[in-house]
This record gives C-alpha cells, sequence and structure tokens, in this order.
C-alpha cells in the first residue's frame, strides 16, 4: 500500500504539489506544461468567476450552504475579480 505523506509535508510533496504527494515523484516537465492551463484561465477570468458566483447561488438555492456564507463566498469572488483588474492579484502558474 502507498504511503499517505499528505500528513507529514515532506520536500518531496512540494515538487509534486498538484496531487498532494500521492507519488513517490513528482510530474515530468512535459506533463506539467500539458496539465497548466493558467494563461488560459488567466484570460478567462471574468467568465470563471462568474460561473463560481452562478454555482455559489446554486448551493445556496439547493440548501447546500448558508445564505450567509453564499454572501461571504461571492463578497470574496468580487474581491479577487477586483484585485485582478487593478493588477494587484499576481497570477503565478507555479501554483
Amino acid at each position: 500500500m502507498a504511503k499517505d505523506s499528505s500528513k507529514n509535508p515532506s520536500p518531496s510533496n512540494a515538487a509534486n504539489a498538484l496531487w498532494g504527494g500521492r507519488f513517490a515523484a513528482g510530474l515530468a516537465q512535459i506533463m506539467e506544461q500539458v496539465n497548466a492551463s493558467i494563461h488560459f484561465d488567466q484570460r478567462l477570468y471574468a467568465q470563471d468567476i462568474a460561473a463560481s458566483q452562478a454555482h455559489c447561488s446554486m448551493l445556496v438555492a439547493a440548501g447546500i450552504i448558508t445564505a450567509d456564507d453564499g454572501a461571504a463566498i461571492s463578497r470574496g469572488l468580487v474581491q479577487i475579480r477586483a484585485e485582478i483588474e487593478k493588477g494587484e492579484l499576481k497570477i503565478d502558474a507555479g501554483l
């Protein structure tokens, strides 16, 4: 059975951040490049945030999260959008 190292972070987990330490070695460089969508994501931030707001509204309407939690999430999304538009939020492909 594979060792679950998520409870005890180690240097190998840093190299394997995407998978949370589920594999012994990090991704091959080519796979990191294939999986990286940050260049598209940063151009689509407004649509992504709008979709997240709609999803949040649905979660409230379905009773999955409270109205207070939904409002807090919505405020956070508005803040993120504002920070992106002001150039205050730096998007890092390493994350």
